[in-house]
């Protein structure tokens, strides 16, 4: 059941401001009030937390910033990338004081969730005409995938492939593979819980495949020649916790801490860009492969022998490839590099939106991730797609968003299988 977060009113932000942010996500509006932050808000302890996007051109006010914030939206951080983070109007005005040039991109995050939550409350969006008309929670998502193989059994299997700390599935979708030359592929969304459209767009991939067979001669292509392996929600402890309870939920739910899965792969894990503290949104974890979300995925990846790997991911609009931990190029950059062009360039052809192509260490060190991990011991391919948007709203999306989105997502996978013949 859907439960209402605990808000506080805003009473420092201009009534103005903040029902007009409240109306744009009501209305599903993709872009939010940027401004400056009014002179008098002047209430450090009301609550209200408020998304902020900063440039990072001076990387020691960015640092300042970082270890100022509530929390950090920007999974990825470099000089030519801006800082997204969280913070109290008080932290916010210390920062324009010490010359950091701020820019509001939501007013009030809780008061967006609110909005959000009572949307998904309304009877419109518990049956919309269309299923990925409107964001989907754990249950409904496994019953989705379910529905889907016992539609086209000859085609789709749904596999239990590990569990979760709270006792729940995670559910694989495998597609296809009748072809002698089936190459393995794994597709899987939502490590991080506030990730909603990551959960999406990888059901909605699944979906499109499956359906869209008998009709689409490139997805029938595909579908013969990939044994494709797609996992929507690999945390759905998390997942659901961000519906239930906290809508900004990042870790999965281990004790009152939870452990970011994607820095608890066993490649360089405990290395830059991630944390030993447990509080930390970046906490990786006591050991590599703590997690049974992570061990998890290891076993179906050696298992499968998986050659292909696409981790989505929101927001940002990115395509990164390894490495993620160290600057130092990857064996294989130069063809890194042409693949993730080819699909950047078919994510564009979808709805003209552009993808950003980068090495993941880059812009910001990030170790012990899956994509690392996927490549350097699995030896697959692997990239890492921070979905939409590009900022504004970060991870609130209207629901109008999701099928453009799950086209972008589905024009890459199909790319990335043409890299391997």
């Amino acid at each position: 059941m859907l439960r209402s977060w605990v808000m506080r009113a805003p009473r420092c932000l201009p009534p103005r401001r903040i029902s007009a942010a409240v109306a744009l996500g009501l209305l599903g509006a993709a872009t939010w009030i940027s401004a400056p932050l009014p002179a008098d808000l002047t209430c450090p302890d009301d609550g209200v937390r408020v998304a902020v996007r900063i440039d990072c051109a001076d990387e020691a006010l960015c640092r300042r910033a970082e270890t100022l914030a509530l929390d950090v939206w920007s999974e990825h951080r470099g000089p030519d990338v801006p800082l997204d983070i969280v913070a109290s109007p008080a932290v916010i005005r210390d920062l324009e004081a010490e010359g950091v040039v701020v820019e509001i991109l939501v007013p009030d995050i809780d008061a967006v969730a609110q909005a959000e939550a009572e949307r998904l409350r309304s009877p419109t969006a518990s049956k919309p005409a269309d299923w990925f008309g409107e964001f989907r929670d754990f249950g409904a998502i496994a019953a989705r995938l379910g529905d889907i193989a016992a539609a086209h059994p000859n085609r789709a299997t749904l596999v239990p492939v590990g569990g979760s700390i709270e006792g729940r599935p995670i559910l694989a979708l495998r597609i296809g593979g009748t072809a002698p030359d089936a190459v393995p592929m794994l597709v899987n969304g939502a490590q991080h819980a506030r990730e909603w459209i990551a959960a999406m767009v990888t059901t909605c991939v699944a979906d499109r495949l499956v359906r869209g067979y008998d009709t689409d001669p490139a997805i029938r292509e595909f579908v013969d020649h990939t044994e494709l392996w797609i996992i929507p929600v690999v945390n759905p402890d998390g997942y659901q916790y961000s519906w239930s309870t906290n809508r900004y939920w990042r870790k999965n739910r281990r004790g009152s801490h939870g452990v970011d899965l994607n820095r608890n792969f066993s490649l360089a894990w405990g290395g830059s860009g991630s944390s030993k503290d447990k509080r930390s949104e970046i906490y990786r974890g006591e050991y590599a492969f703590s997690e049974p979300e992570t061990i998890a995925l290891r076993d179906l990846v050696r298992r499968e022998q998986v050659k292909l790997h696409v981790d989505f991911h929101a927001y940002g609009q990115l395509l990164l490839y390894p490495w993620n931990h160290t600057p130092a190029p990857a064996k294989d950059r130069d063809n890194f590099a042409a693949v993730g062009d080819r699909l950047a360039s078919a994510i564009h052809a979808e709805h003209g939106t552009s993808y950003t192509l980068k090495a993941g260490a880059n812009l910001y060190p990030a170790a012990g991730t899956m994509s690392d991990w996927m490549y350097g011991e699995a030896g697959a391919l692997s990239f890492t797609i921070e979905l939409r948007p590009k900022g504004g709203s970060g991870f609130v999306l209207p629901p109008d968003q999701i099928r453009p989105t799950c086209d972008e997502g589905l024009a890459a996978v199909l790319e990335l299988r043409k890299s391997m013949r």
